[in-house]
C-alpha cells in the first residue's frame, strides 16, 4: 500500500516538518513513546469491531511497528521493545469515546507471556475545556481524564484524552491522548496531525485525510 511506503519514507528520508505533513495525502499522527523523539505514523488500515461495528484504525511506523485505536483508545500495539498491548475491551459493551463522567470495567491482554484478562475499574473525570494549537490548526477540545485501577495488581495509572466535540457534520473524536499500555509499561502520546474524521451521517463517505480547519476552530 502507498501509505505503508509513505511511513517507510518518513523513517528513511525527510524530517517531520509541517510542510511535509501537509504534503502527505494520508491521515497521520505524531507519536512519542516515553521520552523518545516523536515519530510519524501513517493511517494504513481501517476495519470494524466485529461485534459493535465501531471503526478501528491501524497506524504504521517506518519500522513496521503499529498502533491500533478504537474511539481514540489504544487497543493493540506491535513492535514495542518491552511490552505490547494485545487487546483492550470493555467487559460489558464496546469501547465508547472517552466521556466526562462514568465508570466501566476494562479487560487488558499483554505480550510477551500469557498475560490475559486482567481487569481494571476505569473512572472518568472532566478536567476542562482547552485549546490545542499546532503549526497546522487550532482546535477547541474537552480534556477527559481516566484512571484505571487494577486491584489484582495493586496498581493504577491515569490516561488523558482531548476530545473534539461532535458537530452537525462530524462525529466527536480524540485528537490528542496520553495513554499507558499497562501498569509500569510504556507511556504513549498521540497527536492527530491529520485526523481521521467520520461524518455524522452514516450514508456519507468517510473522509480519511481531512484536517481540522483552523478558521472554523477559531470561530467556535
Amino acid at each position: 500500500m502507498d501509505s505503508i511506503k509513505a511511513a517507510k519514507d518518513v523513517s528513511n528520508g525527510p524530517d517531520i516538518t509541517s510542510d511535509y505533513i501537509t504534503s502527505l495525502p494520508y491521515a497521520s499522527t505524531l507519536v512519542r513513546i516515553n521520552n523518545s523523539k516523536p515519530i510519524l505514523l501513517i493511517l494504513s488500515f481501517i476495519d470494524q469491531n466485529p461485534i459493535s461495528g465501531a471503526t478501528r484504525l491501524t497506524w504504521i511506523s517506518g519500522d513496521k511497528g503499529s498502533i491500533t485505536t478504537e474511539n481514540g483508545r489504544i487497543i493493540q500495539t506491535t513492535g514495542f521493545y518491552s511490552n505490547n498491548l494485545d487487546g483492550l475491551m470493555d467487559q460489558d459493551k464496546s469501547l465508547s469515546l472517552p466521556n466526562r463522567q462514568g465508570s466501566w470495567q476494562a479487560i487488558y491482554d499483554w505480550s510477551p507471556g500469557y498475560r490475559y484478562h486482567f481487569s481494571a475499574q476505569v473512572s472518568s473525570h472532566f478536567v476542562g475545556n482547552e485549546t490545542i494549537t499546532t503549526d497546522l490548526w487550532v482546535q477547541a477540545v474537552e480534556h477527559i481524564e481516566e484512571t484505571a485501577v487494577f486491584s489484582s495488581l495493586s496498581s493504577q495509572f491515569t490516561n488523558h484524552f482531548w476530545v473534539v466535540p461532535a458537530t452537525d457534520d462530524i462525529k466527536a473524536f480524540v485528537v490528542k491522548s496520553i495513554q499507558y499500555l499497562g501498569p509500569n509499561m510504556d507511556k504513549v502520546e498521540m497527536l492527530m496531525i491529520k485526523p481521521f474524521i467520520e461524518p455524522i451521517l452514516q450514508n456519507e463517505s468517510v473522509e480519511q485525510t481531512q484536517t481540522i480547519s483552523s478558521e472554523k476552530s477559531k470561530k467556535s
